[in-house]
């Protein structure tokens, strides 16, 4: 062999030995300004992460072809080859958010519908979606109803009576009972979090602690957004407390949470409970089966003043919704229906896709 082929063989070698280098994603709004937590994933369903606070994937592992989405904006099918410094922009999705009538009633009633994505290593192993109920007294300010699911389907290939109690604990915590807003003007998570705002331009505020900035609230076009990295948050009050045996569980788990809320902005300027819109929920922890990854996204889908009989009434029609035969396993296909027809954008086909593989026939 010549001294230049034997060169160019052990350059070779070299090249092929080097790891390839990360490929990072930036996901922004019309305006350049991050998304957080937009979920990433490929072709079928399985997920590559979601973005950070700032709207950063550090690597899409060699995927040419990506689909982004978030709640709040219009998804997209993404050629990686095709972006300029690795910047995705997404297009806001339109709400048709119509004010309740307001009237001498008793309740205001919230309809919520949820999509929950259960993961392990990346992979599809649990989807649920459905309808929750609320009503909120207004003259005591408090919920008196206690949230139920009155219609959902539950799709999983096997462990589904786990699935279920750890789906119906993860929904409970992505439907927020008191706004963001409220408790950093309160004090409550300045008491319990060491939180506070800090004006971060027009309309915009950071979110932090002693230590880092933990969130971002931004108040624009009539709503109020706050995206939270708020396992961080608990973990620094877990050392502040001396909490050391749930900061080590965390910590051993390799624990994270965010989310992001949006509520509308009323008149006085503030949030209440009835203002919710949405929220988008990320958990992650090592499990004994691999890294555990769970996605609840809820949005609003009716809202109305009712007296107690009235709520009564509409529980019975969400009832009727469920199929006898198959109890609370509403097929893929009412779900879409109820999807359209309150302008919800319909899972992406390759989350679909995935969600096809782990769906019993039965409730197809």
């Amino acid at each position: 062999m010549n001294h230049s082929l034997s060169r160019m063989l052990a350059a070779l070698l070299l090249l092929c030995s080097m790891p390839l280098a990360a490929q990072r994603v930036r996901v922004v709004d019309a305006d350049g300004d991050g998304i957080a937590l937009a979920a990433v994933r490929t072709s079928s369903g399985v997920l590559l992460g979601t973005t950070d606070l700032n709207g950063v994937l550090e690597d899409v592992k060699g995927h040419q072809t990506i689909y982004v989405s978030h709640l709040a904006y219009n998804p997209r099918t993404i050629n990686v080859s095709d972006l300029k410094d690795g910047l995705i922009t997404m297009e806001e999705r339109e709400y048709d958010f119509a004010e309740a009538e307001v009237k001498s009633k008793e309740y205001f009633y919230t309809e919520v519908y949820y999509r929950f994505y259960g993961y392990v290593n990346d992979s599809l192993r649990c989807y649920r979606a459905g309808i929750v109920p609320c009503a909120y007294d207004l003259k005591k300010k408090k919920i008196t109803e206690k949230f139920g699911f009155y219609s959902y389907a539950l799709f999983n290939l096997k462990d589904v009576t786990w699935w279920e109690v750890r789906s119906a604990d993860m929904i409970r915590g992505g439907i927020r009972g008191t706004p963001g807003e409220t408790l950093l003007e309160n004090g409550s998570w300045k008491k319990r979090y060491f939180l506070e705002k800090i004006p971060d331009g027009k309309d915009r505020w950071k979110i932090v602690n002693p230590r880092d900035t933990v969130g971002t609230l931004v108040r624009e076009n009539g709503f109020s957004m706050i995206t939270m990295d708020a396992g961080r948050a608990q973990m620094y009050a877990n050392e502040q407390y001396g909490e050391d045996r749930l900061l080590k569980r965390r910590q051993d788990k390799d624990y994270t949470y965010s989310y992001s809320e949006v509520y509308r902005i009323g008149e006085d300027g503030g949030v209440r409970h009835n203002d919710f819109v949405m929220s988008l929920n990320h958990w992650e922890h090592n499990g004994s089966k691999g890294r555990e990854t769970y996605i609840v996204e809820t949005t609003v889908t009716g809202t109305a003043y009712m007296t107690k009989d009235e709520f009564k009434q509409k529980r019975k029609e969400l009832d009727a919704l469920n199929s006898t035969e198959n109890m609370f396993h509403m097929p893929l296909s009412d779900l879409e229906a109820y999807e359209r027809s309150h302008n919800i954008p319909v899972m992406t086909d390759e989350v679909r896709r995935a969600v096809e593989k782990i769906t019993r026939d039965r409730w197809k």
